[in-house]
């Protein structure tokens, strides 16, 4: 009977712990809202663009601002090696009630010591309240970073944020930061939210890869330590698309602009991969001759785009491994030729 009674009581004090545990774990981000990524060079909004915004209720829009490169130099007037570079031109206004989140970039392996990480906090925190001012924008209550760090880096990217973090505090505001999906598996960063970056999951470089963009067979084995990770989500899904050229079973770059339905050209393979039949001129981005990239007869271009099934699908098995993690979605990114053909879609993830 005493048996009894001490496993009553010992399973009632595991049900308590596990209701506080429950009770303390994060969940969503403060105040979500449908939201936006806009991540392009000139800030400019088209008709459809703005009726996206205003038909899904957008209510949170994470702007790129300017990245943070590596000057090559150290001295006296830039101690911490550091500069700016580009910077959003503005050419059109905020829709009324979109909350603007500035967001900074730095280049991979921009961050490699301690040193300076308060007056880098002081420079870019101004530089977003000067962008913001000049252009006619509300002092942003949060600022977001976006790094892949690893584990070289991770505590001069991290000293950082606490500097940054504690400027921001001092003011009111919050930090916010990019969360990527193997960064589940490190320490958690000194912000107070994150969007967690569901895209670019796959093998981009590899021939074979079915898509390199999203996949839930990819998303799925990072899905274990999403419940517990210690800092409030929320997730950031991809709308766009893109063409990758293989020459010789090796990635040559993105080209734009090549009409893969044109049956003279191209031969379709599978769902995804196309042979160049002709050889043809294309833009390009990237390594190329800034006149066009040379496409030659045999090369491999593999179309990538997430399905609206795919990007639901994800959704879901990310709701059902951490609850509210998908009270806010925020669309990567805001462009209308994403829109025109998943506009439905589109506003359907949120």
């Amino acid at each position: 009977m005493k048996c009894t009674r001490v496993y009553i009581l010992y399973l009632v004090a595991m049900a308590v712990l596990m209701v506080l545990s429950c009770g303390r774990k994060p969940k969503s981000v403060a105040n979500p809202q449908p939201s936006v990524y806009y991540w392009r060079t000139t800030f400019s909004l088209d008709s459809a663009e703005r009726v996206f915004l205003s038909e899904a209720r957008v209510g949170k829009m994470y702007m790129h601002f300017f990245d943070v490169i590596s000057s090559g130099v150290r001295s006296k007037e830039n101690a911490i090696g550091l500069m700016p570079a580009n910077t959003l031109l503005f050419e059109d206004s905020v829709p009324h009630g979109v909350e603007v989140i500035p967001t900074v970039f730095f280049e991979p392996g921009a961050l490699r010591d301690t040193v300076g990480m308060h007056e880098l906090a002081e420079l870019v925190l101004n530089r977003i309240d000067q962008m913001t001012e000049q252009n006619g924008l509300a002092t942003a209550q949060q600022v977001q970073m976006d790094y892949d760090w690893v584990g070289t880096d991770e505590a001069a990217y991290f000293a950082f944020l606490r500097e940054l973090r504690e400027l921001l505090h001092g003011q009111g505001r919050t930090l916010s930061a990019t969360i990527r999906l193997h960064q589940l598996a490190k320490a958690v960063p000194p912000v107070d939210e994150g969007v967690l970056m569901v895209y670019n999951v796959g093998n981009f470089g590899d021939e074979a890869e079915e898509n390199s963009i999203l996949t839930a067979k990819a998303v799925e084995p990072y899905l274990p330590r999403l419940e517990g990770y210690d800092l409030p989500l929320c997730a950031a899904l991809p709308v766009y698309c893109w063409d990758l050229l293989f020459q010789n079973h090796k990635f040559r770059q993105i080209v734009r602009g090549v009409d893969l339905s044109d049956t003279l050209k191209f031969r379709r393979l599978d769902s995804t991969h196309y042979r160049c039949e002709a050889y043809m001129a294309a833009p390009a981005d990237g390594i190329a001759d800034p006149a066009g990239q040379r496409i030659y007869p045999g090369d491999i271009i593999r179309h990538e785009q997430p399905s609206a099934a795919t990007l639901c699908m994800v959704r879901d098995m990310l709701e059902r491994s951490r609850s509210g993690v998908c009270n806010q979605v925020v669309i990567y990114h805001l462009d209308s030729k994403y829109l025109k053909d998943n506009n439905y879609e589109i506003k359907e993830l949120y």
